[in-house]
């Protein structure tokens, strides 16, 4: 994380495109977020970002193949908020991402300290099938 990073919070999934394994993220910054209990969270849900995605062109060409022909549920996702009591980000996982290297694209992606994230398993954030996603 570079010294004028902003860590951001949001939703990804782990997708394989054609042109390999990636990454697929919609984010904001904490000043944008919303408030949800303790905590702040990105404002869209997976479902709602994914049917955006499938009408929009602001995908590249393979990932939006991936979004058109697939449902939001079928990869692996997740969710990250700042738990504004606890001082810190957590990530919520699906099992399948729980991998060291997994997780370090993703808290750089993020631009997370690591520091103060925590990671978790949540039973809402698993995929309907295991693709070979892990590196």
């Amino acid at each position: 994380m570079t010294e004028d990073a902003s860590p951001l919070i949001g939703i990804f999934w782990m997708i394989a495109t054609s042109e390999g394994v990636r990454l697929l993220a919609a984010s904001c910054r904490l000043d944008k977020a919303e408030p949800y209990g303790d905590c702040l969270t990105f404002g869209l849900g997976h479902y709602e970002v994914w049917r955006g995605w499938r009408r929009s062109r602001e995908l590249d060409a393979a990932a939006r193949a991936v979004v058109r022909a697939h449902e939001y549920e079928d990869w692996p996702r997740d969710r990250i908020v700042f738990d504004r009591a606890q001082d810190r980000f957590i990530l919520y996982c699906d099992r399948k991402l729980m991998r060291p290297k997994t997780i370090e694209e993703i808290q750089q992606r993020f631009q997370l300290p690591a520091d103060r994230t925590a990671v978790e398993a949540d039973f809402h954030y698993q995929s309907r099938e295991t693709p070979n996603l892990l590196r």
